[in-house]
């Protein structure tokens, strides 16, 4: 009798086993049922809806745009609200983009003088200085004394320039006569 009412009995199945497996699959469905519900109610609509004087804003969940929404002329309208993100946004685009053009020029202009760009570039037909940066004389801020030879140069030069400068006053003091003008 067992084999007629279990067909599954002739194969070594027993009832305990298959009421056990019917069990796990109805608890399976029930779980699947119940999860899909609650998803369901967990998720809201694409808008949220607040109300304020006047009317209501409109929140789009996918797009974060807001909305103020009031009544017009027998009918509901709702009219986008400025957005202050979206207005940073477009600042700080267009500042990137000056900074980019303003670092361009500043390079162009560092090739036409022929100034290194960054610490540790040469000017062109210079070798680097010992500290690595580029420029002949030492690090950027640092300050070299001139040597005694350059000091004397300086003095000679000097010295010539005051001299050249006592003979032409003197040629022109020489050759001036009174009532003549120059």
């Amino acid at each position: 009798m067992a084999s007629q009412s279990f067909p599954f009995a002739r194969r070594g199945v027993s009832a305990v086993a298959i009421s056990g497996f019917a069990a796990v699959a109805v608890a399976v469905a029930v779980a699947g049922a119940v999860a899909s519900g609650a998803a369901a109610e967990e998720r809201p609509g694409r808008y949220t809806m607040t109300p304020t004087d006047g009317g209501f804003v409109r929140l789009d969940t996918e797009s974060g745009t807001v909305s103020l929404c009031a009544k017009k002329d027998g009918g509901w309208a709702c009219e986008l609200m400025p957005d202050s993100q979206t207005a940073l946004r477009k600042e700080i685009d267009a500042l990137k983009a000056e900074n980019k053009a303003l670092k361009d020029d500043v390079k162009s202009m560092e090739e036409v003088l022929g100034l290194p760009g960054k610490p540790g570039e040469a000017r062109p037909g210079q070798p680097p200085s010992a500290e690595g940066d580029g420029r002949p004389g030492g690090a950027r801020g640092k300050l070299e004394l001139p040597t005694e030879q350059d000091v004397d140069k300086a003095f000679d030069y000097f010295e010539k320039m005051m001299k050249k400068l006592r003979e032409r006053m003197k040629r022109l003091e020489d050759g001036e006569k009174p009532g003549q003008r120059l």
